[in-house]
């Protein structure tokens, strides 16, 4: 199974939302974190799954109104 951007935070003892920051290049997080979870990224091959972020990007008929 694949590692997920839960387990790369756990490991790099970060959040999510930190771990999240440094995969979509958002500024504000320390050199020191975004190089320890790019470096876990690089080690475990972390890939984000596509299936996920088409659902999360998915608008509701609603939305669109």
């Amino acid at each position: 199974m694949a590692i997920t951007l839960k387990q790369i935070a756990k490991l790099a003892n970060v959040s999510l939302a930190s771990a999240s920051r440094v995969i979509n290049e958002h500024p504000g997080v320390r050199p020191e974190i975004r190089e320890r979870v790019w470096q876990l990224i690089r080690e475990f091959g972390y890939q984000p799954n596509q299936n996920a972020r088409s659902l999360a990007k998915t608008r509701t008929q609603k939305e669109d109104q």
